[in-house]
């Protein structure tokens, strides 16, 4: 294909006359009368060859030849003068001009020059076409191989680590994040990199509604918004939605064609080898059960949380792990027998089952001990997943007819990444601390688990001919005796300060009391409390001088005396739990208080099923 001549000379009659010339040998001739409206064409259209005059009014043709040169260097250009000095001159030379023809010039010498000059254009047009052709395949060659990669490589973790960092590669991203459909369907945040804030991703999307129909047409699309164009990959395959990358922060300031094209070729690739990643993982788990239970072994389990571990230090993410124990499998098989030792753990492991989310992985370590990993899940979300443990247990069918004949002594601990420890040995560690502590506490001691509230207040706060409570060294203290008459209301004010201090850290605290007033310390202490404070505080009592309140939910309860004759603090939070109750009279107040995990859980728990109050 033979591009358009440009022809540059003040005089119009050359103009026609080269015109004249070329066009009868079919060549396509533009005319500028000046080099400053020659450079405005240039700007706006490519030439083949440049013919211009040497003088010219403003800019002459050496100074035309510059200004080309410097936006392309293997611009053809011949150069037309009536001075004879120039052809050869050191100045033409300088200027890259091969070619100089003298005025006037001979028809037969302009269209052998403008011949040999289109031809060189032509092979190096040619030239840059192969170039590219040969730039194009190696770039798909190279992305055919990231293909290859991704398709060959059956380590989910890996995948989603490798998917979001090629994809920022391919497309010149400098942020990357990628959701991928877990079990249900619903897409998890589980990769990020660049410059992406994480608190502006959403940890969660449920694929419905004009997002799922997006996702399913399977191609990549550019949404712009006033920072920067984001380019959003889709990964889907026969049909089902794998996952979703989101790219930004593009360093040539926004998306090329090429890029998407890019995109939809990886993440095709991308959401096969999710799939086939996923059925990997699956086809490992069914190897890796116990037999009896269906748990996963302890192998694959400290596998398992090495891999989380590195997510959470890559992710700045929380897990928590779990263990538990049956304490007295030994005497369960002793007196009962193998079979129905092997019932109480398959009970207690279909118990378990039933409240885990899809992400939560339990093993067997022993006969007797169980772990648990819970994937993002603070330390007081673990510790209610405990108490839910240890109830659902209780309620499994194939635990109960165990228990009916010889109690399962089940006790639990827990421990939170990177608040207890930063690998899997320290986890382990701080949970059996937990575990010593739960069973030195006075809740397993004087076996409250079994006693209804109020019956549980009224054995630990005794009276002053009461004996005194069992102290072991391994137990959290705890205390009963005479105590201020200002120390309830001081806790509520320190409680309130605290979480004013730390409104996002998980927390439960129920204060009762006779009368439900606007004028308690936790009630005017929370009064400006911000609006995403995470705990939840109750006000417990019989009469109610408290119309509304921000941060507090009242709960009414009119005809109970024993809310007349008591007040009590249970507090636990992450970082903390503590317990008070306390009896007014005549004489001094008397009272129990303890920083016993297990008591102090043991009493929300029974708080709660005597009032029918809704668990955190």
């Amino acid at each position: 294909m033979v591009g358009p001549i440009l022809v540059v000379d003040d005089d119009n009659f050359f103009r026609q006359l080269a015109s004249d010339m070329l066009t009868r040998k079919g060549y396509t001739v533009v005319p500028a009368e000046s080099a400053t409206v020659a450079l405005d064409m240039v700007a706006q259209s490519s030439f083949d060859l440049i013919i211009t005059d040497l003088v010219m009014p403003g800019m002459d043709g050496f100074g035309l030849v510059s200004k080309l040169r410097e936006r392309d260097p293997d611009q053809e250009v011949i150069l037309v003068t009536q001075r004879t000095d120039v052809k050869g001159s050191a100045m033409a030379l300088s200027a890259g001009v091969a070619v100089v023809l003298c005025k006037p010039v001979d028809e037969t010498d302009l269209l052998l020059a403008t011949e040999r000059a289109m031809e060189r254009a032509q092979l190096r047009r040619e030239r840059s076409q192969l170039q590219s052709e040969n730039l194009e395949f190696s770039r798909y060659q190279n992305l055919h191989q990231r293909c290859l990669e991704l398709l060959s490589q059956p380590d989910l973790e890996w995948l989603q680590e490798r998917v979001a960092a090629e994809l920022a590669s391919v497309c010149d991203a400098q942020s990357a994040a990628l959701w991928i459909a877990d079990d249900r369907g619903h897409l998890v945040l589980r990769a990020y990199r660049g410059l992406l804030d994480k608190q502006f991703l959403a940890e969660r999307m449920s694929p419905e509604g004009p997002l799922g129909n997006r996702l399913r047409e399977g191609m990549p699309w550019i949404a712009r918004d006033e920072r920067s164009p984001v380019l959003y990959v889709p990964f889907v395959t026969s049909g089902e939605i794998m996952g979703l990358a989101q790219l930004s922060d593009p360093l040539e300031g926004d998306f090329r064609s090429e890029h998407v094209r890019y995109a939809k070729i990886l993440g095709d690739s991308a959401a096969v080898g999710v799939k086939n990643g996923r059925r990997m993982l699956a086809l490992q788990r069914l190897g890796l059960r116990d037999r009896d239970t269906a748990a996963y072994n302890l192998s694959y389990f400290t596998d398992y949380a090495s891999k989380e571990i590195y997510k959470a230090r890559r992710y700045g993410r929380t897990f928590s792990l779990l263990t538990f124990s049956i304490d007295n499998l030994g005497m369960v098989k002793a007196r009962l027998g193998a079979a129905d030792a092997k019932r109480a753990v398959r009970g207690i492991i279909k118990a378990l089952s039933k409240i885990v989310r899809d992400s939560d992985v339990i093993a067997k370590a022993s006969d007797q001990e169980f772990y648990l990993l819970l994937p993002e899940t603070d330390f007081f979300g673990a510790v209610m997943f405990v108490r839910r443990a240890i109830a659902a247990v209780r309620e499994e069918p194939d635990a109960q007819e165990v228990e009916a004949r010889l109690p399962l002594a089940l006790v639990g601990g827990a421990s939170t990444f990177p608040k207890d420890g930063e690998d899997f040995d320290d986890l382990v560690h701080r949970c059996r601390r937990r575990m010593d502590e739960r069973r030195s506490s006075l809740q397993r001691k004087l076996m409250l688990d079994t006693l209804p509230f109020w019956d549980e207040v009224e054995l630990l706060l005794g009276n002053a001919s009461s004996p005194k409570l069992p102290v072991e060294d391994n137990a959290e203290p705890s205390r009963r005796g005479k105590v201020s008459d200002v120390l309830f209301d001081e806790l509520q004010a320190e409680i309130a300060r605290e979480l004013i201090r730390d409104p996002g850290s998980r927390g439960l605290l129920y204060v009762g009391g006779p009368e439900i007033r606007a004028d308690l310390p936790i009630a005017l202490g929370l009064e400006r409390a911000p609006t995403d404070l995470t705990s939840r505080v109750y006000l417990l009592g019989r009469r109610m001088d408290l119309e509304s309140h921000p941060a507090l939910t009242p709960v009414f309860l009119e005809g109970d005396e024993r809310m007349g004759r008591h007040e009590f603090l249970l507090w636990m939070s992450e970082s903390a739990s503590y317990a008070l109750i306390q009896r007014r009279g005549l004489g001094a107040t008397w009272g129990f208080h303890s920083s016993d995990t297990a008591v102090v859980d043991g009493l929300i728990t029974s708080l709660q099923a005597e009032y029918d109050l809704q668990p955190y």
